[in-house]
């Protein structure tokens, strides 16, 4: 299905300190799967116990949730877990999360009980809805060229070709950080860390805000009302 992106990958990184910032609208597609429509120079930080700080041109790779880096002109991928935070020169930071240490970017910073509190969004690759998407196209096409095996590869590969330019299928995730742990912003997971006497209020509010877990406006509302206020 997938074409190899690397060489295609390698001969943009030649231009990388010439790129404009980040365009708001972008979408990553197939060959270029990142969270950054350009690797863009951030500030990152590595190691747990000694922490170094390096500033480099680099992008996340929304598949593999790695942060890819560009180092004489030649593309790097980090050490999965190495990475503890990334800080782009727009305001946004990211820091893995989760049990997978998928790259979040940090919403929302405030202090809760006199420790940092975070509201933190992940994005990355539906995978089942990428697999059926690109099973449908073979579908489709194949139905066509039905009864001819060359025809078939054929169609094949122009799908492989028309899915690397297509924007991919993203879901988006919220995780909190409080008291020192880092959680899935579920329901269950919200009720349990929140005062036992307004659970039953928040059942409310959740349907008359119409809050939707997977949109950044919403959980905003519920972390301002929720966490924040006591």
């Amino acid at each position: 299905m997938k074409r190899n992106i690397l060489g295609l990958l390698l001969a943009l990184t030649a231009s990388l300190p010439l790129m404009a910032q980040n365009n708001k609208d972008w979408e990553p597609v197939g060959v270029w799967p990142f969270i950054n429509r350009q690797f863009r120079t951030a500030t990152v930080y590595t190691g747990l116990f000694k922490r170094t700080k390096t500033i480099v041109p680099c992008n996340i790779h929304v598949g593999k949730q790695t942060l890819w880096y560009s180092q004489n002109d030649t593309l790097m991928e980090a050490i999965p877990g190495s990475v503890i935070r990334v800080e782009f020169p727009n305001g946004d930071t990211y820091m893995p999360v989760g049990t997978e240490q998928m790259f979040g970017r940090i919403v929302r910073e405030d202090s809760i009980d006199g420790k940092i509190a975070r509201l933190i969004e992940v994005r990355t690759v539906n995978q089942q809805a990428l697999d059926q998407k690109y099973v449908d196209y073979l579908n489709k096409t194949q139905n066509v060229l039905q009864g001819a095996s060359s025809l078939s590869a054929l169609a094949d590969s122009e799908g492989g070709k028309i899915m690397e330019e297509e924007p991919l299928p993203m879901q988006t995730f919220f995780y909190i950080q409080m008291r020192g742990e880092i959680f899935p912003a579920t329901t269950k997971n919200i009720l349990s860390h929140i005062d036992p006497k307004r659970k039953k209020e928040y059942r409310v509010f959740t349907r008359s805000e119409e809050i939707i877990s997977t949109n950044e406006s919403s959980m905003l509302k519920v972390w301002e009302e929720y966490f924040l206020k006591k």
